[in-house]
């Protein structure tokens, strides 16, 4: 359960790069905290970025190829289409876990210089 709540948090806090992919990141990691707290699963909610963090996430859009970008979109809307928890038991988080998890594949072949371009 450690490893889930980890997970999520992680995915919390992703910034995509481009345009519309950091407005959909914001929603995607509210949407995961409303989910999560559904299931009964305690993480702290996302902080509202800053016009930095956002201004920092629309210039990331340069290192980011367009098939870059299409993964990011059908990551998060993979993320915000996954279905939560019909009860809070542990199979139901456990079920939602890997449903959150599966859409980590999504990912496979974003390039480095997208997925670590805001490092600097």
């Amino acid at each position: 359960m450690k490893k889930l709540l980890i997970s999520l948090a992680a995915m919390a806090s992703l910034t995509a790069c481009g345009g519309n992919l950091c407005d959909d990141s914001e929603d995607a990691a509210n949407d995961l905290f409303e989910k999560a707290e559904a299931c009964g699963l305690t993480l702290q909610k996302p902080a509202e970025p800053t016009d930095a963090e956002r201004d920092a996430c629309k210039e990331a859009l340069d290192a980011c190829s367009d098939s870059d970008k299409d993964k990011l979109d059908e990551y998060l809307s993979c993320l915000k289409d996954a279905e939560g928890c019909d009860d809070k038991t542990t199979a139901e988080q456990a079920a939602y876990g890997a449903r959150i998890e599966a859409c980590s594949a999504k990912l496979t072949g974003v390039s480095a210089a997208c997925a670590f371009g805001s490092a600097d």
